[in-house]
């Protein structure tokens, strides 16, 4: 009989808190399922390879694992990733809403919380493209003296 696989863990947004219901990367309420962090489960492909791996782990988990990034490694993509999921569960599945609207709402009130505080996050957007462009002109520079 065939052992259960290992499931990984779905990447949050920053500001959803840690102890909320998580998911897998394949859809499952982790509680109810053995689950690997992303890092563990690069890790164990890394010394297990692909094929052992693959042996072990959900399939769809470890594609969907590939395919998307963090928050850290790209905001947009996660938030991409995010509106796929729920906009798919409300326009491309007919009938089923299991997907919720909480993106949406909290898209709402993020926006009203710039709106309340729109010079902090001005000064916090600008010294973002200050540094941006330091960077750029120090790589610049680096760049030319080599």
């Amino acid at each position: 009989m065939k052992e259960p696989v290992d499931h990984i863990l779905r990447p949050s947004l920053p500001w959803r808190r840690p102890d909320e219901a998580a998911i897998t990367e394949c859809g499952y309420d982790a509680s109810k399922v053995k689950t690997l962090t992303r890092t563990e489960f690069f890790q164990r492909e890394k010394d297990l390879g692909k094929q052992r791996m693959a042996m072990l782990t959900c399939m769809t988990c470890s594609d969907t694992a590939r395919r998307w990034g963090r928050w850290d490694d790209d905001p947009r993509l996660a938030l991409q990733r995010e509106i796929e999921w729920e906009r798919r569960g409300a326009y491309y599945l007919r009938g089923r809403d299991d997907r919720g609207q909480r993106l949406k709402d909290e898209l709402i009130v993020i926006a009203a919380l710039i709106e309340e505080h729109r010079g902090e996050f001005e000064a916090a957007i600008l010294l973002r493209e200050q540094r941006r462009e330091w960077l750029e002109k120090k790589a610049a520079l680096e760049k030319k003296t080599k």
